[in-house]
């Protein structure tokens, strides 16, 4: 079986934007990892971050339906925003202090070790610096 592999807000973007710097690339590792079917995690924390920035009214409808196309996908694992994992990241945003981790990334790294995946699709440097190793 193919790792699983996480899913960054930053590659969603990426994704989502045709105008991001990262689109042809992210479209190519997607690309990949659909091929190669690999587990697909990531997390409504994450896909807030997603819509929150792409949010403006010229570009809202392309993040809906980007989004809901998303929730149907079977290759697709979408852990839900709960308490327990926002006290869980909470906890390791706090233990941090030293780093500018968002909540959301430190939820997101609990999910990764939850899960035991060592492989973050995303730009974000946040990642590596946490012992992850990231695709962009």
């Amino acid at each position: 079986m193919a790792d699983k592999i996480f899913i960054d807000t930053a590659a969603w973007i990426a994704l989502l934007n045709s105008r991001d710097d990262l689109h042809d690339k992210a479209r190519l590792i997607m690309d990949d990892l659909m091929k190669q079917k690999h587990p697909l995690i990531t997390t409504e924390f994450v896909l807030m971050e997603v819509a929150d920035a792409i949010s403006s009214p010229t570009v809202r409808s392309k993040t809906i339906d980007f989004i809901d196309n998303l929730l149907l996908l079977p290759i697709l694992l979408i852990i839900p925003a709960s308490q327990d994992l926002w006290k869980a990241g909470w906890q390791f945003y706090k233990q941090r202090p030293d780093k500018e981790w968002g909540l959301t990334d430190c939820t997101s790294f609990v999910v990764m070790r939850q899960e035991n995946i060592n492989i973050a699709f995303t730009a974000d440097h946040h990642f590596e610096q946490a012992g992850f190793i990231k695709l962009i």
